[in-house]
């Protein structure tokens, strides 16, 4: 399972995109689950199963407790680790895993660069920022609104949110031009959730490892 990308801020804070190349027999073998784990890896389809492994082995690693870290769900589907405090966000595309450990709010997606993302733009934004979108580059907006939305989304990790409505992504003509430039360097932007009297403001980051658009939030 070779580590494609790895970040690092601190022993409680660091992210990693690992490709599965390995069968499920590899993970099984390195891992401890506890009984709620079982159950809820044999619910999930083959696919789903690998994907799930390499995800609880890559949060094992990134945490230096190489098999025995225990992953539950919260009552709102939000994954965390037992008996611990730190924060973890998780995300699959194809034959990618991701992962976050943060000692604030975390959130992180990771995503292919695919074409079918325009067909489904008008359901995570709306009409204005759909409009403000160079044309040229549609395509990869799409996908980095896409993914902050979803690191955003993850991080508050309550559900009911309207990604429409709910979750704004502040992205500026900088930005658009730092993509023109096939800039090397990660995208660096700002956003937030608002929902009622709620508000909460995250940093996010994107870049792009190959195919693939990996994008963080992290709370202020």
């Amino acid at each position: 399972m070779p580590l494609k990308y790895q970040k690092i801020w601190s022993e409680s804070h660091k992210a990693g995109v690992w490709k599965i190349e390995e069968p499920t027999s590899y993970f099984l073998d390195r891992l401890v689950m506890d009984d709620v784990e079982m159950a809820g890896y044999s619910r999930l389809s083959d696919k789903r199963q690998k994907e799930w492994l390499a995800s609880r082995l890559l949060i094992c690693q990134l945490m230096d407790n190489y098999h025995t870290s225990i992953i539950h769900k919260d009552s709102f589907g939000k994954p965390f680790v037992k008996d611990s405090h730190i924060n973890i966000s998780i995300s699959h595309s194809y034959d990618h895993v991701a992962a976050i450990l943060s000692p604030q709010k975390a959130g992180i997606d990771v995503q292919k660069r695919v074409d079918k993302i325009t067909r489904i733009a008008h359901k995570y934004l709306n009409l204005e920022e759909l409009h403000a979108i160079p044309s040229q580059l549609s395509t990869d907006v799409l996908l980095i609104q896409w993914g902050a939305k979803e690191a955003l989304y993850k991080a508050y990790g309550r559900k009911s949110l309207e990604y429409r409505e709910h979750i704004k992504v502040l992205l500026e003509e900088s930005h658009f031009n730092q993509l023109r430039e096939a800039s090397p360097y990660p995208l660096k932007y700002e956003g937030y959730i608002k929902k009622d009297t709620f508000y909460e403001s995250y940093e996010l980051r994107t870049l792009l490892t190959g195919e693939y658009f990996l994008t963080y939030s992290i709370k202020h």
